[in-house]
Formats: structure tokens, sequence, C-alpha cells
């Protein structure tokens, strides 16, 4: 069974309604999707384990396959490390081969997706997960008891680095373009946000008086 947007004009109660109906169906046949909202996207991964393809467009036109979208991610952490070693690799070497003119495209939207992934740590690390954008429900069982680890430094950090990196996921007058870090300096910001993703999920939770 093919399906285009199926929750298309449907309401929120609806659309669940029709999602529990679709994995149903996929539960004794082939059930493929096509669909552009991640919202959708989010309540069906809650609720199934499907295999997710995604289809970007190219100048050439669409159908490439590609990358979950980073909003949709529910690894930050992954992503990070991907957009690191994978994507700023390939910016820093346009950067020798070709010079800052081919860098800069590469730079300013890498800068955008790690402004991306700062939302999504707030959302499923600082957050412990309790609430989603694309997601109804809050989750508070399990979950909320890591809300008493967030400090003053934790959100010092998100802070800053939403803020420094706010400009490149915003768009910009055109007389005033924004200058972009160097690769060493992006991968710096990286670790350290890195470094604090993990030393954070690694805290205990105490009891605070």
């Amino acid at each position: 069974i093919i399906f285009d947007d199926p929750i298309s004009s449907l309401d929120q109660d609806f659309e669940e309604k029709a999602i529990d109906r679709i994995i149903e169906l996929g539960c004794n046949r082939q059930v493929i999707i096509f669909t552009h909202r991640l919202s959708f996207l989010g309540i069906l991964c809650e609720k199934s384990e499907p295999n997710v393809i995604c289809v970007r467009s190219e100048q050439w036109g669409v159908g490439e396959p590609g990358d979950v979208p980073l909003i949709g991610q529910k690894n930050p952490d992954k992503a990070m490390k991907k957009l690191r070693d994978e994507r700023l690799a390939q910016s820093e070497k346009a950067l020798k081969e070709n010079g800052s003119e081919f860098y800069y495209p590469l730079a300013k939207a890498i800068c955008s997706d790690f402004r991306i992934l700062v939302e999504r740590i707030v959302e499923y690390v600082l957050l412990a997960d309790v609430i989603q954008r694309h997601r109804r429900d809050v989750q508070t069982k399990g979950k909320i008891h890591n809300l008493v680890k967030i400090g003053k430094e934790d959100c010092d950090i998100v802070d800053y680095y939403m803020t420094k990196y706010s400009c490149y996921e915003h768009s910009q007058s055109l007389e005033s373009p924004v200058d972009v870090p160097m690769p060493d300096d992006i991968k710096e910001d990286i670790n350290n946000l890195l470094k604090w993703h993990d030393d954070f999920k690694k805290r205990p939770v105490q009891a605070k008086t």
C-alpha cells in the first residue's frame, strides 16, 4: 500500500488515528509512505520503527537519497560527530584547494546545522526528552528527575552557542553578509559541546536541598 501525505488536512487527533491504522496495516503487508511533514515522521517513529529514506533536491532535480533532516534526528551527538568528521573535513579541503569562495557556502551550511543540533541537544539531553516540538504528549515518567542536573553553567553554554550560531540559521540581509569561522574554530566548538554532552549525560542525579 502506498500513501502520499496521508494526514494532509487532518487535525492532530485524526493524524494520530491515521498513523495508528497505517502501523496496523504494516503488520501484515508492505506500506510505503511519502511525506514532507516532520511532525508525521516524529509521531510514526515514536509509535513504530520505520525504515526511513529521505529524498533531497539537487540542482539537477529531486530524487537524491539523503540523511534524515537534523531536526528529526534523535541522536544529536552522532549527528555532530558526522558533521565534524565528514562535512567539516570536506569544507576544510575546499578551503585549501579552492579558496574562501568555495569554503564560505559549505561553512555557512555547517554553522546553520550546528545551530539546529544545539536545539536538539536542549530537547533530548538538557530537558531529558520530556518535551519535543513535534510530539503531542509530555513524557515525564523515568525522565523528569534528570532535570535536577541542570545548573547555571549548562544554561550558559547553551546560550553561548545558540547566540554565536543563530546568525547562520536565520536569513540575513544580502547587504550585510556574516563572516564564517575557520574550520579549526568550528571543530573546537563542536568538540567542546560534545564534551559537555557526554559529561552532562554521565552526571549523577543528586538531590538538591
